[in-house]
Order: structure tokens, then C-alpha cells, then sequence
């Protein structure tokens, strides 16, 4: 059997966040206004994961902007509040659903998938499944959503199946520690959705000295991982019939997230093309928003 071919208008990569002031001379041209790095951004990366709306939503103005400076095909991936996942631990889900409702709303056709980044210690015990079952059976159906999990104790084919009952995205993320990275690509990876959401995290702990402060300044390739980005690379077309595929690299998975990203879509064979400086259209998707 033939494999099938990644295609372009199904994968979107970028970065988890645009707004890094180390990019500045380095992606970001110097002389660059912050207000229009994310229009320059977009003119390189189809899709951006917004990390933002973790710490608030932003307004529908505010939106508004970021969809006229994005252009048309771009994707923003919106992760949840903190309030919701990491303070309410998914109790009284109703607010944030809303707001996330309203924020897909307003992004239109540049709305992409949205993240539940769930906290480490929100393990799989009763009272926890319990919650999650009910935001999920909350959870707007047209709305694509992945969910993360960061305790290992979710790791289990009953835990997978409770995503693809309701067609959320199990996240496939990358926090090998530096010189692991044969084993990028492995180890417990299931397919819930239609969609796939992939996160390029790296090793947690280059990212902080041990008095909490960021240790390294984000402008280089620090530590490629040639063999991660093949191993993924490899996957991922393995998952070409997926619906869509969702990639964002973290800065410290090799020390600038921007080329890590490029290097993973070239050895993936979709170059990055540069794409039309123009705002998104509502009528090149029928005028339909995904809510």
C-alpha cells in the first residue's frame, strides 16, 4: 500500500508563542514594531499556540487585530485558562467553556484546536475522572480540543479511551531530557481524534537555573536533536490521513523554537512557504465559523 503524503492545508506548525524578545535581530527584524511581529510571524508559520488566553482571554478587539495581522489559513490554537485547569482542577466548567466559545467565535476560521494543559498533580484517581468526564461531556462538539496530561498515571488505555469517547486529541509531547532523544516518537501515544496535536517541550530543566531564573537566552539552536525531529518527522507521517496535525515547538526544546519548527516541516518535506500579507476571510470557509 502506497503511504500517504502530508498535506500542507492539514498541518500546521509553529511555536508555542510569538511575542519573545530574544527573537528580536535574530527572526524578528530589529527595527520591527512589536505590534506587527505577530503579521511578520505569520508570514512564515501557518499556526501559532496561544498561551496568552492560560493567563487571561483577551478582548474581541484585541482578536479582531490578531486575525486582520495573521492573513488568511493561519491557525490560532488557544490553550484554557489556568483558572479552569490549574485552580479549579476542572470543577464548575461552565465560565471558561463560555469564554473559550466566545473566543473561537471571534477568531472565525483562524480558530484551530484548543489546549487543556492539565497540572502535574492532577492525577488519574476517581474524584479527577469524574471532573474530566463531565467537562468533556461539557465540551462544545465542533470545537477540536486536545488534552495534555502531565502525571504519568494517565498513561493507560482506559485514560485514552475516555478522549476518544468524546473526540479529544490525546497530546503527544516531547519532555525527554537531553541525550534521550532516540526515543522521541515512542512510548504510550494513542490516536483519540481526528486531529493530532503534537507539543516540542524539551527538557524542563534548561529552561530555569536553580534560583528559578531563566538560565538562557532563547536567539540560537542550543542543543539540536537531530534524531527527535527525524523520529517525529517519521511519525507524523505515518498520521497523514489525520484530519488535521497540529505542531508547536517550546524554545527550549533546542534553544529557539522558531528554527526548531522550520527544521521539523523541511525534514517532513513541507518547506514553510511565505503566505499572502492579508486579513483572514470568513468567506473563503463558507462564511462558517467552527462554533
Amino acid at each position: 500500500m502506497a503511504r500517504l503524503a502530508l498535506r500542507a492545508d492539514r498541518f500546521f506548525s509553529g511555536t508555542c508563542a510569538w511575542s519573545y524578545e530574544d527573537w528580536r535581530g535574530v527572526f524578528y527584524p530589529h527595527d520591527l514594531p512589536r505590534n506587527r511581529w505577530l503579521r511578520f510571524y505569520a508570514q512564515q508559520f501557518p499556526a501559532v499556540e496561544m498561551d496568552s488566553s492560560f493567563y487571561h482571554v483577551p478582548l474581541a478587539r484585541t482578536v479582531e487585530q490578531w486575525v486582520d495581522l495573521a492573513g488568511p489559513g493561519f491557525r490560532f490554537c488557544p490553550k484554557l485558562p489556568r483558572t479552569l485547569s490549574h485552580e479549579k482542577r476542572l470543577e464548575d466548567p461552565g465560565p471558561e467553556i463560555a469564554m473559550l466559545r466566545l473566543l473561537a467565535d471571534d477568531l472565525g476560521p483562524c480558530f484551530g484546536c484548543a489546549l487543556l494543559q492539565l497540572p502535574p498533580s492532577f492525577h488519574a484517581r476517581p474524584h479527577e475522572e469524574k471532573v474530566l468526564r463531565r467537562f468533556l461531556r461539557e465540551w462544545p462538539d465542533l470545537v477540536p480540543l486536545a488534552v495534555e496530561f502531565r502525571h504519568d498515571s494517565w498513561h493507560t488505555p482506559h485514560s485514552a479511551r475516555i478522549l476518544e469517547e468524546h473526540g479529544a486529541a490525546w497530546v503527544w509531547d516531547d519532555t525527554l531530557a537531553l541525550g534521550e532523544e532516540k526515543h522521541a516518537g515512542f512510548g504510550f501515544l494513542p490516536v483519540t481524534a481526528r486531529h493530532l496535536y503534537v507539543r516540542l517541550l524539551g527538557d524542563f530543566r534548561t529552561k530555569y537555573s536553580p534560583d528559578g531564573k531563566e538560565s538562557h537566552r532563547y536567539g540560537r539552536v542550543l542543543w539540536p536533536r537531530e534524531t527527535a525531529l527525524e523520529h517525529w518527522a517519521v511519525k507524523l507521517r505515518h498520521h497523514a490521513d489525520a484530519a488535521a496535525i497540529y505542531v508547536f515547538a517550546g524554545n527550549h526544546y533546542e534553544g529557539m523554537a522558531v528554527e526548531t519548527a522550520r527544521r521539523l516541516a523541511s525534514k517532513i518535506g513541507l518547506p514553510l512557504p511565505s503566505r499572502p500579507d492579508a486579513g483572514c476571510q470568513l468567506e473563503l470557509f463558507g462564511g462558517k465559523s467552527p462554533v
